[in-house]
């Protein structure tokens, strides 16, 4: 399976931007699967890629304080997650993200669209702004368990 082009312009973070920037970005991903149970990645891992929810359910937990790691929220087909990736300065995860269901994922090396944003500055700018938002909301969801 591969990821398509109507897969990452049907998202939030991607929604928007040219089919030129998107088919760049939908030849830089690879996919894999999952088994249910197993983590994407885990709170402290190495973040080196974004992700692409293609089918599945995933469980995004953010440790707060004294709250259940159990606690968070379900990411579903068609959501991008992993965006600590996106961020400088040798990222980290700041969550673990667990596969409730057997799943296949969109993995995008976050160089790589790193550089094609600093080539592509206009879409680099709105995702960007999107990722602004989805950290808000992720916090937001977290802050109100």
């Amino acid at each position: 399976m591969m990821v398509d082009v109507n897969a990452l312009k049907n998202t939030d973070m991607f929604g928007d931007l040219s089919e030129t920037v998107l088919a760049a970005i939908a030849r830089m991903a690879s996919t894999v699967t999952i088994e249910e149970g197993d983590h994407v990645y885990q709170l402290g891992d190495d973040a080196n890629d974004l992700y692409l929810l293609m089918s599945g359910r995933v469980r995004f937990s953010i440790g707060v304080g004294n709250r259940p790691q159990r606690g968070g929220s379900i990411i579903m087909p068609g959501m991008v997650f992993g965006w600590a990736a996106l961020l400088e300065d040798k990222p980290r995860r700041v969550a673990t993200a667990s596969c409730l269901e057997d799943s296949t994922l969109g993995v995008i090396p976050a160089k790589a669209l790193l550089a094609l944003f600093d080539k592509q500055k206009d879409a680099g700018y709105l995702v960007m702004r999107r990722l602004a938002t989805i950290i808000a909301r992720d916090f937001q969801s977290v802050l109100s368990i």
